[in-house]
């Protein structure tokens, strides 16, 4: 809010969401497509050849890795507070909550996904709804002294208050991550019906949810006017605490402020398995083989998640060992991770239009093979640029080499991965040349449709 349009950022939680729903109809089709667990990384290779899918697996790979790199670090100082404010006698540096957050991340990813799926739902829906009896008790005592508004805060100039594309820059990160839906496909038991369904409602459930969460929230104090409160704090992400006590009271504060504790180890706990599968993904191709090992028990693609976590480990030993505060490192952390995510959304948009370019036959129709991923990219170009005027704003440097270097970072990885590719293309070339059946693609007429019409005498679920 305050880097970017403020109060008007309701505004912003709409059109970025929005963005990606256009977005999603290609990537939808895409995913239907392209059976590979890839996502981003499987469909740039598709349209522009290995070494540029490799590239753009480098740089998802350590996009999400640096993220969570930094909420890593984040929970750690955050545990610490909450710990601090009730007096509690387990006294650890804050880095030492984070090697505890690490070690279980670990372990939790070298068993099936479902686990990590009940500890992610049980936080999220817990995060949820504190944040909604917040809101509803906001509004259920009418708001602040100016009471509640539905319009004020979608006002056209407070809306445009300050910079308008860095906000709908923000309003797109609640939307991100979305691609895991695609990347979990070969764990998914029926991914041509799940995975298209998963991506519409997890994009638009947060859209719905932020631009309602922050519209009530900013209602306690006087929708507009909350810059001015935000303004006077010593610490302004304190907002939601401070509505907290206000509209409820501090014993619902203090179970807020265990939640903001298990919302970001949910958060690592999703990146975490993001990347395993990046990683295991790309070891089907250019990294080292055993990588792509399923484990024969719990069918997790447990070396990867160790190898994530081992990353994780170097990664956050950089950061305590940088010669600077670790809230800045941990701000070049967020800067990278978001330019990186952003350029691939750019690529991947470019990749599913080109990709039905060349097949025409596979596209359903203009509109998810045409339409959305060319209205989609462009709007990405548009914020891409956006966050390259801003960088500023995503880093906490102003100084302009330190930006400069910061924004080569993703390039860096994408030119990497192309070498891994030429090297592997080199060194094992048949491992290479057989890249392609790692990513098939399939016509838009399913298996199960084929077995029926060729096999009638086969029930339904013989043909699966």
């Amino acid at each position: 809010m305050l880097a970017s349009n403020g109060a008007g950022i309701s505004f912003a939680y709409f059109v970025g969401p929005l963005i990606l729903l256009v977005f999603a109809a290609g990537y939808a089709s895409m995913s239907m497509r392209i059976e590979k667990a890839g996502a981003f990384y499987s469909y740039v290779m598709a349209a522009f050849g290995r070494p540029a899918g490799v590239g753009a697996g480098f740089m998802a790979l350590f996009g999400y890795l640096l993220f969570q790199a930094f909420v890593f670090a984040l929970l750690g100082v955050t545990t610490n507070g909450m710990l601090a404010g009730f007096d509690s006698p387990f006294n650890l540096e804050w880095w030492g909550w984070t090697v505890i957050s690490l070690a279980l991340v670990a372990f939790l990813g070298y068993f099936n996904i479902d686990l990590s799926a009940k500890v992610l739902a049980v936080a999220l829906i817990l995060e949820v709804l504190a944040v909604l009896v917040i809101d509803f008790a906001i509004l259920l005592q009418g708001g602040g002294v100016e009471g509640i508004s539905f319009t004020s805060i979608f006002a056209p100039e407070v809306v445009t208050g300050g910079s308008l594309p860095l906000a709908i820059m923000f309003g797109l990160s609640v939307g991100l991550g979305f691609e895991a839906t695609a990347i979990f496909r070969d764990e998914a038991r029926d991914p041509r019906r799940t995975i298209p369904r998963a991506i519409y409602v997890s994009i638009g459930s947060a859209l719905v949810f932020y631009v309602f969460a922050t519209w009530a929230l900013f209602q306690g104090f006087g929708g507009p006017a909350v810059m001015d409160t935000i303004a006077s704090l010593d610490d302004p992400t304190a907002l939601l605490f401070i509505a907290s006590d206000t509209f409820i009271g501090p014993v619902f504060t203090h179970i807020v402020s265990v939640l903001a504790v298990t919302s970001m180890f949910a958060c690592v706990l999703s990146y975490h398995n993001i990347a395993a599968r990046y990683l295991h993904s790309l070891g089907h191709t250019v990294l080292p083989k055993p990588l792509s090992a399923v484990h024969p028990k719990h069918r997790s693609p447990f070396v990867a998640s160790f190898t994530a976590s081992i990353i994780s480990a170097l990664l956050f030993v950089a950061v305590l060992v940088a010669p600077t505060d670790i809230f800045t490192v941990m701000q070049w952390c967020i800067a990278i991770g978001t330019f990186a995510i952003l350029l691939l959304l750019l690529l991947t948009a470019a990749a599913i239009f080109t990709f039905f370019r060349k097949h025409p036959e596979l596209r359903e129709g203009r509109w998810s093979g045409t339409l959305s991923p060319l209205l989609s990219g462009v709007a990405f170009l548009f914020i891409v640029v956006t966050a390259l005027m801003n960088f500023g704003a995503l880093s906490a440097s102003g100084d302009p080499l330190v930006n400069i270097a910061l924004q080569a970072v993703p390039f860096l990885l994408f030119v990497i991965g192309i070498v891994v590719a030429l090297i592997s293309r080199r060194r094992h070339p048949e491992r290479y040349e057989h890249m392609h059946e790692q990513t098939s693609i399939t016509s838009p007429v399913t298996t199960v449709d084929r077995a029926s019409v060729d096999q009638p005498a086969i029930n339904q679920e013989d043909a699966r």
